[in-house]
């Protein structure tokens, strides 16, 4: 595989991590609009990029994704106007918005295109040649299958490629002996074609029916891949020999330094996806289960039937020391109405789950046994639905049996997500189980016995292999619920923010209204202290108006010398007291109570209630034609 380094890089990367894409500037470059994109895989920060775009990068992604059905929101091209300011942040938002539904569709962020939209850098080399190159290197010693051509993208896995196989004509002078295995009471003659790529056992092609259709499988690595090369040939040599009715035998497993060729039969009817989703089985997968064409469920004794299969499959595997961990409805295959699981290679290979997405935001699910518990309930709602659950838990059970909903509760439901969910077990001893299960639908309607062969040192291997993985899931999840913990940090910040802000305002507005009311207070009060002065000016003027003309009544002129009682001092000095001239003090003690008239008009008015209408006219008209001005201050001689 060395002549293969330079041409291919092998990373290492989950492709089940989700993937979030934020357009966070644009430029202009040579006449021409560029988006500036920062992706992010996953909920660590640091493992983010930036990658430029033109909007007819979205158009060539658009016119990929066309083949799943799925309308997706691109905005249209135009061809004058796109580079004015307003227009180019329009768009802007349109393709946020077009990005983000292709990123939170799973059909669709799964595909190669929006993979390589995304991350150039991690997705723009050749899959299906490295895997081509490999697997013609695991055949190239085989004298029984010879590699054919290539069945496309049926699988959701980027790294996994199918090819068709056909038997090699028989060499009449061939140097290979027919050896007996150490399972030769449990499976059929073997080749022994072991060698120094790795290959392990393969079927005779005359044991396998007339007409069956056979595929190779190829599989890289994935980051949960523990076990050392060296030892894992052991192990795909135990696996060929695992005879289970419930599990898919294996016909060929031989590896190489990359990733493993597994060749098993094809059925013709597709997976139980394919049954469930309408779908022709060799269809593209974006075709296929981009937007099915039609949906449909199982019957509640199919549903039943099938699920105590998938259980008794699980709890033979587990019993062995051998975890499964890859359970979903892709991987399932029913023939004679009877359950085959596919794929038993995956955990020896170390690659992601389907359903990791969902688990991974639940810290309880994290041994193996707990991680089959969890997707068999996903696999369950979606035989019982007819349409697979788009959560990590289940809202609302309503279109099924009591006894379902009990069974899907206690394992998909919120509360069950963090209690801890139920055994193997403890489920296959449910009493949905009981009332809707077929009876003769078990492993003793079928002739094969289980047989599963693994040495003890093979076991210790996958033991450690799963600690770290579920070590590696841990990390995982404790970094996605710090991640939640920080988003709701911050939305109880910006909440609290928002808070205090409205306070200040509602402080703000309150002092304000304070200011008007006091502000209005103090006009009115002043327009109220100037009325009042007002009229006490006009009662005093009046008064002084009304002595001055009984003064003048009872004399002809004043006498210069007379002068006013409030006189001014000097220096401190009081001034002698003012006496009366002789024809002014018959006045006063003629008339004594016009002095105490003068505090107030009103007073003066209401002393006099029999006054007629013609006094208090006169009085008024003395008043308004007093002339203050031509009063003079005399000093006296005296």
């Amino acid at each position: 595989m060395a002549i293969f380094a330079s041409r291919y890089e092998r990373k290492l990367i989950d492709d089940t991590h989700e993937l979030s894409c934020e357009i966070i500037a644009v430029k202009e470059v040579d006449g021409h609009t560029e988006y500036l994109l920062r992706v992010q895989r996953g909920h660590c920060e640091e493992n983010s990029w930036n990658v430029l775009r033109r909007y007819n990068d979205f158009d060539r992604l658009d016119k990929c994704l066309r083949i799943s059905g799925i309308d997706l929101p691109l905005p249209r091209k135009r061809i004058f106007g796109n580079m004015r300011p307003e227009f180019v942040a329009e768009r802007k938002q349109a393709l946020q918005v077009y990005i983000n539904a292709v990123l939170m569709n799973p059909i669709l962020a799964s595909s190669l295109p929006a993979k390589r939209f995304v991350d150039p850098e991690s997705y723009s080399q050749s899959f299906h040649d490295h895997a081509l190159q490999n697997a013609t290197l695991c055949l190239r010693t085989d004298t029984v299958w010879a590699l054919g051509t290539s069945m496309g993208a049926i699988g959701w896995r980027l790294r996994k490629h199918y090819f068709k196989v056909t038997p090699k004509p028989p060499e009449k002078s061939s140097n290979k002996l027919l050896v007996k295995s150490g399972s030769q009471t449990h499976q059929s003659k073997h080749f022994a074609s072991g060698s120094s790529n790795g290959s392990g056992h393969s079927i005779d092609a005359g044991t396998l029916e007339p007409g069956a259709e056979v595929v190779a499988e190829w599989l890289e690595y994935g980051p949960d891949k523990y076990v050392e090369e060296k030892e894992i040939g052991g192990i795909l040599k135990s696996l060929m020999g695992l005879q289970h009715p419930h599990i898919e035998p294996v016909i060929l497993a031989c590896h190489t330094e990359s990733g493993c060729l597994v060749i098993r039969k094809f059925h013709k009817n597709g997976t139980l996806k394919d049954t469930l989703c309408m779908a022709t089985p060799k269809n593209p997968f974006l075709s296929k289960y981009g937007n099915p064409k039609g949906r449909t469920a199982l019957s509640m004794k199919q549903v039943a039937t099938y699920g105590k299969q998938i259980l008794e499959a699980l709890i033979f595997l587990h019993s062995k020391g051998y975890a499964y961990g890859h359970l979903h409805s892709g991987n399932i295959v029913i023939v004679d109405d009877c359950v085959k699981l596919l794929d038993i290679e995956n955990h020896l290979l170390g690659v992601p789950a389907f359903y990791r997405p969902f688990f991974v935001q639940h810290s309880k699910i994290h041994a193996i046994e707990t991680i089959d518990v969890y997707c068999f309930g996903h696999v369950l709602f979606e035989m019982a639905m007819g349409y697979p659950l788009q959560e990590s838990v289940v809202r609302q059970i309503t279109e099924c049996p009591e006894a379902l909903k009990c069974l899907l509760e206690s394992i998909l439901s919120k509360e069950a997500c963090k209690a801890g969910l139920p055994t193997l077990e403890q489920l296959i001893g449910h009493r949905f189980f009981e009332q809707y299960a077929s009876p003769e639908a078990s492993c003793a309607a079928n002739a094969e016995k289980p047989y599963f062969k693994i040495s003890l040192q093979a076991k210790e291997l996958l033991r450690l292999a799963a600690t770290k993985s579920e070590n590696r899931l841990r990390d995982e999840q404790k970094s996605v619920k710090n991640q939640k913990r920080i988003v709701r940090v911050q939305e109880l910040m910006s909440s609290e923010e928002e808070k205090r802000k409205s306070k200040q305002k509602a402080k703000l507005e309150h002092k304000q209204s304070k200011l008007k009311q006091q502000g209005s207070l103090q006009t009115n009060n002043g327009r109220l202290s100037l009325v009042a002065a007002t009229a006490t000016a006009s009662a005093a003027a009046a008064s002084s108006s009304t002595a001055m003309v009984g003064g003048l009544s009872a004399a002809d002129s004043f006498n210069r010398s007379d002068s006013t009682p409030e006189e001014p001092t000097l220096a401190g000095l009081k001034s002698p007291p003012l006496t009366p001239a002789p024809h002014l003090e018959s006045i006063y003690q003629q008339d004594p109570p016009a002095v105490e008239r003068q505090s107030s008009t009103p007073n003066m008015l209401a002393e006099d209630p029999e006054g007629d209408e013609t006094t208090r006219s006169a009085l008024l008209e003395s008043i308004c034609k007093f002339n203050r001005g031509s009063l003079r201050k005399v000093r006296s001689n005296d």
